[in-house]
């Protein structure tokens, strides 16, 4: 007897659900309770590890840039010496985020970011 190709619409949506999580599976793409994509959870001595790849695109900067801070001692780095894979831990991604950074809550705030837009000088022109 044949069936009906479009099916029920319930069965084909979990049908459908079915297909992308498993695809997503074998992507390595971990999912949560509401199907958001949540990165994999790594350890590395006890300290949650962040990829270069989402330091970089979070802050809005280059690998480059990152390399820069790291050689200037900003930040520790952790790079494969085999595949180029790169991570930050997330002690070393909090310390440059309170050494670099000022929540525009900081009573400095404004005074800083004016400093910062003329380019370090107080200064008026």
């Amino acid at each position: 007897m044949p069936t009906d190709i479009m099916g029920d619409a319930t069965t084909n949506a979990a049908d459908y659900r079915t297909a992308v999580m498993a695809g997503m599976a074998l992507a390595g793409i971990r999912t949560d309770n509401d199907g958001i994509r949540a990165p994999p959870s790594l350890l590395y001595k006890g300290q949650r590890i962040i990829p270069l790849d989402d330091v970089t695109a979070v802050l809005g900067i280059t690998k480059k840039t990152m390399r820069k801070y790291r050689d200037e001692g900003k930040i520790e780095i952790y790079e494969s010496t085999t595949c180029g894979a790169a991570f930050v831990t997330q002690e070393a991604f909090n310390d440059f985020i309170d050494n670099h950074f000022i929540s525009s809550r900081h009573p400095e705030y404004p005074k800083m970011k004016k400093k910062h837009n003329n380019g370090g000088n107080t200064e008026n022109k």
